[in-house]
């Protein structure tokens, strides 16, 4: 059987110059997923870590996606049917049909943390100048605005009667976002 000629420009592009993407799949296919499309020679990163579950007989530690739903994958976005064909894959994400893909910083970040199967812990997504409420420790309560992400993060807590303001070092665990509409 000849291959297309969508299969065959796929073939040709050089390997180092294709970006990375991300794959929304069906729930709990991410393993299946990524075997097929590397069964396809298809590179697919899939960060890994393994966690306890318990059942009412036993324990039993488990390798489960870091990013539940979701598989990296580096491909031409130009030609999506050996993708899109895969089964378990629903969508590749984007705006609209334009696939946008990742960073390569950020890329880099997971392929790390694919080779390390280091333990993870899940967190919120925080972003300089959101607005955060402290949930633990003893500035439980607080509100403020994140002002700097680096080591730890510094959030500025207003009082906008006396327009003074302070910053606070807390620590990502004891914060989350705050949902602004559904306080309007």
């Amino acid at each position: 059987m000849q291959p297309t000629s969508d299969e065959k420009h796929f073939e040709i592009i050089p390997f180092d110059s294709l970006s990375w993407f991300v794959l929304y799949v069906q729930s709990r296919h991410e393993k299946f997923v990524s075997t097929l499309l590397r069964a396809k020679g298809i590179a697919t990163c899939l960060p890994l870590t393994v966690t306890v579950r318990k059942w009412c007989d036993r324990r039993k530690h488990v390798e489960e996606p870091i990013f539940p739903g979701y598989v990296f994958c580096q491909f031409d976005p130009t030609i999506r049917v050996p993708i899109l064909s895969t089964p378990g894959v629903l969508q590749i994400l984007g705006a609209g049909k334009q696939a946008l893909p990742l960073k390569d910083e950020e890329i880099n970040s997971l392929r790390t943390l694919e080779t390390a199967k280091a333990a993870v812990e899940k967190s919120p997504f925080i972003t300089k100048g959101q607005i955060v409420r402290i949930q633990s420790g003893p500035l439980k309560g607080l509100s403020g605005v994140v002002c700097e992400c680096k080591n730890g993060l510094r959030v500025i807590v207003s009082v906008a009667l006396l327009q003074r303001s302070v910053a606070v070092e807390v620590n990502q665990t004891q914060i989350e976002p705050i949902n602004l509409e559904g306080h309007l």
